[in-house]
């Protein structure tokens, strides 16, 4: 196919006539990726051939991109390719390469690639442009990237996030996203289930926030979510409507589902009840959260406050809790100092009800006495018994000192 545009190069239609009659041809071989896609590369190959009579010396060849189209950095958009021989040569037609880069935001469909050819040399010059038309295939996809948090605790407000990438290859408009858990045991709060995003551009991901709340007494387990998103698919489908306009939007729906856990941690409490006169301290130990709480044991870390006494052990096993039960553990414990308050540390390690360990840390301040009645007792008795033991051991010795001091004067007044 041969194409001659004259340009405003020339000042008469008779030199445009002339130019005619040159026949340079401009045409596009092929396209590499063909179609291209939205964000790709695209690489031209254009033939450029001559079937007049004339040669044309220094021949440019000469792209300019426009829109969808876009110059890419360090490619060349003109090049000359020298001598175009006359029709009889083997020189007549020379082959050019061009790379551009293609936009992100493109619909399906063709679109024109300027080319410019002219020769500044010789006693005729020869200018003509022509578009090269390009196919460009868009689709669009969409996924749910992300949920932000796997696990819902029973009566706590959450904010559960999802993320909305863009996979493919052209924006998504006008974007609706929506979701729904059987038996409504998970609600949102304040706000519908219900978000609408504008515009998702490709490779981008959109994150979509609701409040969320559970029932306090929902029973632990895996829930499903069904998750719906409707948007804009922007295609080359160009259906002529009753008033005259281009109807070129379609909609696409994409449904998914994920799993949700409810339940998990719990929360406890510990409190000071009392201390006995053998220096044992008794704290009790509630479960106050919303899930039960399995093999349940209470420790005493090593902490400079307090220490075991009396050979004791740092760690009571309490069994299980549910939520709102409570029971008691018991130390023996000596303090680091007496008339203070000294902060005691707990940990309490439990099974949640998805079958995690879990472990806590708590923290509790003591104030101690100044004299406590036991050890002071304790004391003095032991004090009491060594002097008696004492007093025993001098007296059965000074009997028997005066027994042989009598018995062996009594054999020396024998002798003599």
């Amino acid at each position: 196919m041969v194409l001659l545009i004259s340009t405003t190069a020339f000042s008469s239609p008779a030199f445009a006539l002339s130019t005619q009659e040159k026949g340079v041809t401009v045409d596009l071989l092929n396209q590499d990726p063909d179609p291209v896609k939205p964000g790709d590369i695209l690489e031209v190959r254009i033939s450029i051939q001559n079937m007049g009579y004339e040669a044309n010396d220094n021949c440019i060849v000469k792209i300019e991109p426009k829109y969808p189209f876009k110059a890419l950095p360090g490619e060349e958009l003109s090049k000359n390719i020298g001598t175009l021989g006359k029709r009889s040569t083997d020189d007549r037609e020379k082959v050019v390469k061009f790379k551009v880069g293609v936009e992100n935001d493109i619909n399906k469909g063709k679109y024109p690639l300027k080319v410019l050819f002219y020769s500044n040399e010789g006693k005729d010059k020869v200018s003509l442009t022509k578009d090269l038309m390009i196919a460009v295939d868009s689709e669009s996809n969409a996924e749910i990237e992300s949920i932000s948090l796997e696990r819902l605790v029973p009566g706590e407000k959450t904010n559960l996030t999802f993320g909305i990438k863009n996979v493919g290859n052209s924006p998504l408009k006008n974007a609706m996203f929506s979701w729904d858990c059987a038996n409504d045991v998970i609600l949102p709060v304040g706000s519908s289930n219900v978000k609408h995003i504008n515009l998702i551009d490709v490779g981008e991901t959109a994150n979509v926030t609701f409040e969320v709340l559970t029932n306090v007494n929902t029973v632990p387990g895996l829930y499903k979510l069904d998750m719906t998103l409707t948007y804009d698919d922007v295609e080359a489908l160009k259906t002529i409507t009753e008033a005259g306009t281009l109807d070129n939007e379609k909609r696409k729906q994409i449904k998914s589902k994920a799993g949700v856990y409810i339940g998990g941690t719990t929360d406890f409490d510990i409190s000071y009840m009392e201390r006995s006169l053998t220096g044992s301290y008794t704290f009790s130990v509630s479960n106050i959260g919303n899930n039960a709480a399995n093999s349940v044991k209470v420790s005493i870390p090593q902490q400079a406050n307090w220490t075991i006494a009396n050979g004791g052990s740092n760690s009571v096993v309490l069994g299980n809790l549910q939520k709102g039960d409570y029971t008691i553990a018991d130390f023996n414990l000596k303090p680091a100092a007496y008339g203070k308050e000294l902060p005691l540390k707990f940990e309490i390690s439990y099974t949640s009800s998805d079958g995690q360990r879990q472990n806590e840390k708590q923290e509790l301040s003591l104030y101690t006495t100044e004299s406590p009645t036991n050890e002071n007792s304790g004391s003095e008795e032991s004090s009491t018994a060594s002097f008696s033991y004492k007093l025993v051991l001098i007296v059965v010795l000074g009997i028997a000192g005066v027994l042989v001091y009598r018995k062996v004067s009594k054999k020396r007044k024998m002798n003599e």
